[in-house]
């Protein structure tokens, strides 16, 4: 159940996940005592399942979100491998709601099945977001995230029109970016919200009168990066550009941004999500300032049960407060960890990667690099293997066998990939990071 309460009701743990209706305005004190009863109310939910309490032993132990360390980190392979149809150890029910799928690990979707209820706190928590964001809010909104395929973005963003009472295009991301452009002047759009690939392409390939009613470009998906929010700039200076959410299909949304904070960095949704910043090979808690690797618990007493849930991303917590005065905490994203990436819409893993290679002889993750060098609107793929794989590996051959892969075969053959060439190089040819470690992807824009 979610109740919207106003600021200084706080209620109590059997009463259900509830949220402020303006975050923003409590104090720091308020803000804990409301995370501390959802996440009482969460705890109690799942153990109150069978199988979700056998699936998470460890809650016995749990009281407050400071004992959530006692419990290990759930990775996305092992919540591919429970959840549905294939177990139902994270159900918590009820039996109707929305399914959703996430991408995969080690060639398998994540499928999230995410109660009405939890629908409604997605939205209000989106809702309660924007209207952070954007005191004056869209009131014709073109929705150009990428429709189907068990994706819930499209869905969310609808929702936020459906709140706002305003007037919503659902022209998906299928259309081409001339034709959206017709259609955001010939109905005067004032907001688009868009994959930062989709919505760069749209704002920077269409003559700047034509978009003359556009005052937002709002992204969700991926970070916009500086060089596209740089291109955007120069084509439509008087355009907001920010973040509509920092969400994910298996959390929900996990930060908003106000109208002082923009790029990469977020305010924590603290009454809805756990958020922890940990090393990414201990697990351990790193301190606020510092880069780690993000965990999140969605604080939900209906759908699925996620604790301690690796997303992938890389943040940390900022040490100094917001200028607008919000107690909730301030969280900059820095990319996504070694192990997977995010292409354009589509978030491939390491794993799934050394499925589609293995048959090509490719028997160890380090033996390979995929590289995606973006001349925008369009990216070169360049797959980089080692003098010990086996010699003949050949673009159709990897073609072929990422075709069993949904989202690597969808990075391969979208529209946007120019070319997919394959190169064996010693392997100090594989770029590095800041930190002279060589990652799996690696993106150049």
């Amino acid at each position: 159940m979610v109740t919207t309460v106003v600021p200084e009701a706080v209620p109590a743990a059997s009463a259900g996940v509830r949220l402020a209706s303006d975050l923003d305005v409590l104090g720091a004190e308020e803000v804990e005592a409301l995370r501390a009863a959802n996440f009482a109310r969460t705890v109690a939910a799942a153990r109150a399942v069978e199988a979700v309490s056998a699936r998470y032993p460890e809650l016995a132990e749990v009281r407050t979100p400071a004992d959530l360390p006692r419990m290990p980190i759930l990775t996305p392979a092992a919540l591919a491998a429970g959840s549905p149809p294939r177990s139902t150890e994270f159900l918590l029910g009820p039996d109707g709601g929305m399914v959703l799928r996430s991408s995969g690990t080690a060639g398998e979707a994540k499928t999230m099945f995410h109660s009405w209820e939890f629908k409604h706190q997605v939205d209000t928590l989106g809702m309660r977001g924007l209207r952070a964001l954007l005191p004056d809010p869209p009131r014709r909104l073109a929705n150009c995230m990428y429709p189907g395929n068990l994706n819930g973005a499209f869905m969310f963003v609808l929702g936020l029109a459906e709140r706002l009472g305003a007037l919503a295009f659902p022209l998906g991301s299928i259309a081409r970016p001339e034709e959206t452009a017709a259609v955001i002047a010939a109905h005067q759009v004032d907001t688009i919200v868009a994959s930062p690939a989709y919505g760069t392409e749209v704002l920077t390939c269409t003559p700047a009168d034509q978009l003359r009613s556009l005052r937002h470009f709002l992204y969700l998906g991926e970070a916009i990066g500086q060089e596209r929010e740089r291109l955007v700039a120069e084509a439509l200076p008087d355009v907001t550009v920010r973040s509509v959410a920092y969400s994910t299909n298996e959390t929900g949304p996990i930060g908003y941004q106000c109208a002082r904070q923009s790029g990469a960095t977020h305010h924590i949704h603290e009454d809805a999500v756990i958020v922890e910043v940990v090393d990414q090979e201990t697990g351990r808690p790193v301190p606020d300032g510092e880069v780690g690797e993000l965990l999140i618990t969605p604080l939900k007493d209906t759908g699925m049960a996620l604790f301690r849930y690796r997303i992938g991303d890389r943040a940390r917590i900022e040490t100094a407060p917001c200028a607008c005065g919000s107690a909730a905490r301030l969280l900059t994203l820095m990319g996504r960890a070694g192990q997977s990436a995010t292409i354009d819409v589509w978030t491939i893993s390491a794993d799934q990667l050394l499925a589609a290679l293995r048959p090509l002889g490719v028997s160890d993750i380090s033996q390979c690099q995929l590289q995606i060098l973006w001349d925008f609107p369009r990216y070169a793929v360049r797959l980089l293997l080692a003098p010990s794989v086996p010699a003949g590996a050949t673009p159709e051959a990897f073609l072929e066998q990422a075709r069993a892969h949904f989202q690597l075969n969808a990075v391969l053959t979208g529209r946007r990939s120019a070319s997919v060439t394959v190169e064996y190089v010693d392997l100090g040819a594989f770029a590095q990071n800041e930190r002279g470690k060589v990652p799996v992807f690696y993106q150049r824009f």
